[in-house]
């Protein structure tokens, strides 16, 4: 497998949390990445635009490729689709989602930004966004007061 394929089928599976150095991947930090250095292949974790130690190393590409890729596929990629400060939504989501056998969970901001203020958040895990990107019309759902702190 080459590292193009390698990256197109972890975004079939619904990957979210991965980085191919000289390919790219949806997030850059806070992530496993896979990269070549100094003649090892190295998966290791970028936080805040620093890499770790290696959690794993070789020498052969194939090898390298063949780990992060189970490696990768291990981790629960959660995927938001919805924020919201309205319990009403967050319910009617959950109803029809759970009626779909999706894989939800549930992360909410008890105090956004102010003490009491809470923010509903709801992902789905893995290829379910692929589901909910079928039904649903809009992914992820935030309200529109909420907008400026999405991305």
């Amino acid at each position: 497998m080459e590292l193009r394929d390698l990256y197109n089928t972890l975004i079939k599976e619904g990957c979210i949390n991965f980085y191919i150095d000289g390919i790219g991947g949806p997030k850059s930090d806070d992530v496993y990445c896979l990269g070549f250095d100094n003649k090892l292949w190295t998966v290791c974790y970028i936080e805040r635009g620093q890499k770790s130690e290696p959690v794993y190393s070789t020498n052969n590409r194939i090898e390298a490729i063949n780990y992060y890729f189970d490696f990768i596929s291990k981790i629960e990629h959660w995927h938001l689709i919805l924020f919201t400060r309205s319990q009403k939504i967050l319910f009617d989501f959950m109803e029809k989602l759970v009626n779909l056998n999706v894989r939800l969970k549930q992360n909410d901001i008890p105090d956004f930004c102010a003490l009491g203020d809470q923010v509903f958040r709801l992902f789905v895990l893995n290829k379910d966004i692929f589901t909910v990107k079928d039904i649903l019309v809009v992914v992820p759902y935030v309200d529109q007061d909420l907008k400026a702190y999405i991305n």
